[in-house]
Order: structure tokens, then sequence, then C-alpha cells
């Protein structure tokens, strides 16, 4: 069998090989079958002779191949031996690709037993995302409370499952409110990157700049912080191309995917821009926000001249 999983969601993708691999040991409990390989530079033979080689117990094998596959080289090895040797219908070999993040080469389906993407989760599946885990794990939280969860710590699912213990474990079977978010949620930045956002939309550039070295004060990430800036415009153009195309307000969350939450917070901004506005802006982020990344500009100021250009 031959299973790919990858994506740039770490933790659900991290999670789903877990479970392979428990599953796999209470099966097979010596664990002599099981691999790992995750070198950068990785032989293929090394994989080759372990795929092929005879086992003292009757137990099906089970091999890791962990961010191996940059390399181009190992790559077409690794699938052409795989046609060659029908690995896809072998039931006594599981060979697990995990690649984090993008797969970076086209997705090779007619030689997979499975392949599962995860991507980063937005809207309401991040927000039924949260309330199943922590249903799961016997907790309870309110609507506006998974609402706000949400909002605070995005689609960062390894900070999200270290909150959602911490909320669980101080409630103690008690429903979690917003106040309990508010409270005890690692850091306060995220509940006042709205704030920025807000004198954005205002053209109050003073404010914006005084609550953008704040963010930078307290130890945020110029690249986090362009992503909440892509994220909220993202969500404004969706938001007012349904408007301009005559939907309703209560119909707005279930057109744009986006959680109640978030299209009320927005709604007071959306009038003090157009579409067009906003494209423009959204364009513009995208710009800098590549400059940021490819060493052009540094991130503060990259951020300091987008403001200055609202």
């Amino acid at each position: 069998m031959l299973i790919l999983l990858y994506g740039p969601d770490s933790f659900r993708s991290r999670q789903k090989l877990n479970q392979i691999i428990k599953q796999y040991q209470a099966k097979h409990q010596t664990g002599l079958n099981l691999t790992f390989f995750k070198e950068e530079k990785l032989n293929f033979e090394k994989v080759r002779e372990k795929i092929e080689a005879v086992s003292m117990f009757d137990e099906k094998k089970l091999i890791i191949l962990e961010n191996v596959f940059k390399d181009k080289n190992f790559k077409e090895d690794f699938f052409q031996y795989s046609r060659k040797h029908k690995l896809k219908d072998n039931q006594d070999i599981v060979a697990v690709i995990y690649q984090e993040d993008k797969l970076g080469f086209p997705s090779p389906k007619k030689q997979l037993t499975m392949l599962e993407e995860f991507k980063l989760l937005e809207g309401n599946d991040l927000v039924n995302w949260i309330r199943k885990e922590i249903v799961e794990r016997g907790g309870k939280i309110d609507s506006a409370a998974v609402n706000r969860l949400a909002f605070c710590l995005g689609n960062d699912l390894w900070q999200a499952n270290n909150e959602i213990d911490k909320l669980i474990s101080y409630k103690n079977s008690q429903p979690i409110k917003e106040e309990d978010i508010d409270l005890l949620v690692r850091t306060k930045l995220d509940l006042n990157i709205f704030k920025t956002i807000e004198a954005l939309a205002n053209r109050d550039k003073k404010n914006a700049l005084r609550l953008l070295h704040q963010h930078f004060s307290q130890g945020a990430n110029e690249i986090y912080l362009f992503s909440m800036f892509i994220y909220q415009l993202r969500s404004l153009i969706k938001l007012k191309d349904l408007i301009e195309k005559g939907t309703p307000y209560y119909n707005l969350a279930k057109k744009s995917g986006l959680h109640p939450f978030v299209v009320k917070k927005n709604w007071s901004q959306l009038e003090r821009f157009n579409l067009s506005q906003l494209k423009k802006k959204y364009q513009r982020l995208l710009e800098i926000e590549i400059s940021l990344k490819r060493g052009l500009i540094d991130g503060v100021t990259a951020l300091d001249l987008f403001v200055s250009e609202i």
C-alpha cells in the first residue's frame, strides 16, 4: 500500500500519521518492521533494502518516508520502483509518504492507495474543528466562545491544541465562555489585531502605526501580522462582493464561508471601502509581502509602508 499525506496544516497531517502508526503498533507489537526515514539526502537503496528484506515475523511492514521527496533523484527512483513492483497493491507493505506543506511535484495519484491533502482551516471549517476537538476531549463551549476562539487563534492548530486543553482543564466540565478565552488564551495580541485593522479602515494612520508598533513590542512576528492583514482583507472582499450582488446580511456567513463573529465584526468596515479599493489594497499587500519574504525589505519597514499607503 502506498499512502500520501501532505499540506500546510501540519497539525492535522501529523495527527493522521500518528493514527496510522498507532493502529499498526496495536496489531504488530514487535515493532521490528516499523521503519522511519527522515534524511534530507536519502539513498534509495536503503529504502529498497528495507522493502525487500525478509522478516522473521508474519506481520506487515510499515515504512514512513518523512519529508524526503525534495530530492529529485530519490523521488524518481522511488516511484519508478513503486510502479515496477506495484506497491499500491501490496498488502504486506505499507509505505507512508509524509510531506509537510506543499507537495512540490505533481501528485502520482495512479500509484497511490490513498491520498489526503491537509489545507489550512478557515471560517466554519475552523469553528467546527475547534468545537469537535473540545467535545471529544470532554469539554463544553458556547457558540459565542467558539467563534471568539477561532478568531483569536486563526488556523494555528498547534497553538489551538494547547489552548483547548488549558481551557477544558480550567473550566472543569463547565461550558467555556468568551471571558475565559480573554483570561486564559496564551496571548491577547490576536484580540487586539482587529483594533489595528479597524484603524486602517478608518484611515487613522497615526493610531494604526501606534498599534502596529505595539504588536512588535509584544513580540509579534511580521509574517504573522501580514497573514492577519491578508486574511482580513480577503474576508472584506468576500463580503463586499456578496453585498454588491444583493446578498442579505443574514445570509452572508453561509455564502462567504466565514463564521458569524467575523461577519459581525467586519460589518462597520464594509461601508468605508468599495470593492475596487479593497482589491487594490489586497494586491498591494501581497506585493509587499513577497518583497518581505525575499529579503528585499525588513518586516517593520514593510508594514510601515503598507500603513502609510492607506
